[in-house]
């Protein structure tokens, strides 16, 4: 009976590798190709950002343009980081090891999900001054908050959907190797 159990444990793990080489190859790709557009957008944002000062003075869509530049920065920063950590992602050590560190790195709620309200509230911050003036109201105040609560519901839609994803895609995968983990602690 226990080498029945060895043996389903083994495939089991081996269908779990299989999956987790094939969902970290997938994020270490989305991560560098949106490291690399942040990166480009950033500077790109400060740049307008320069030449809207030089050729207006100064403006709340230049403002808007520099919290934006700012947010779109650390979102670099961020995806530059977990590019790397995806790109290292080891196979080769203990067993028992490898899946507690592919529990930590399909969690929900960690330190990189955390991360990400900087640059969202700086992103956010940026649209509600660079787009305040299409709102047909008389109060500064009152435009910035109607843009930025608006912006805040696009973010909570946004989250949804990347909880959708999570939960299909790595949740699944963490599950599992919960599973194999608690079995291989026994």
């Amino acid at each position: 009976m226990e080498t029945i159990q060895n043996k389903n444990a083994f495939i089991d793990l081996n269908q779990l590798v299989s999956g987790l080489q094939k969902e970290d190859s997938r994020q270490e790709n989305i991560s560098k190709n949106f490291k690399l557009m942040m990166l480009f957008m950033g500077p790109l944002y400060f740049i307008i950002a320069v030449i809207i000062f030089i050729s207006e003075g100064f403006t709340f869509d230049q403002l808007g343009f520099l919290f934006t530049s700012l947010g779109l920065l650390a979102f670099g920063i961020l995806f530059k980081i977990l590019h790397a950590a995806y790109k290292s992602v080891d196979y080769g050590i203990p067993t028992i090891e490898m899946l507690k560190k592919a529990v930590y790195r399909y969690q929900l709620w960690q330190t990189k999900t955390y991360l990400t309200i900087i640059p969202i509230l700086l992103i956010g911050i940026g649209t509600s001054f660079s787009i305040q003036d299409l709102i047909s109201h008389t109060d500064l105040i009152m435009r910035l908050l109607i843009v930025f609560t608006g912006y805040v519901v696009v973010i909570i839609i946004a989250f949804f959907i990347g909880y959708l994803i999570w939960r299909y895609r790595q949740k699944p995968l963490r599950d599992k190797a919960l599973e194999l983990l608690e079995e291989f602690e026994k």
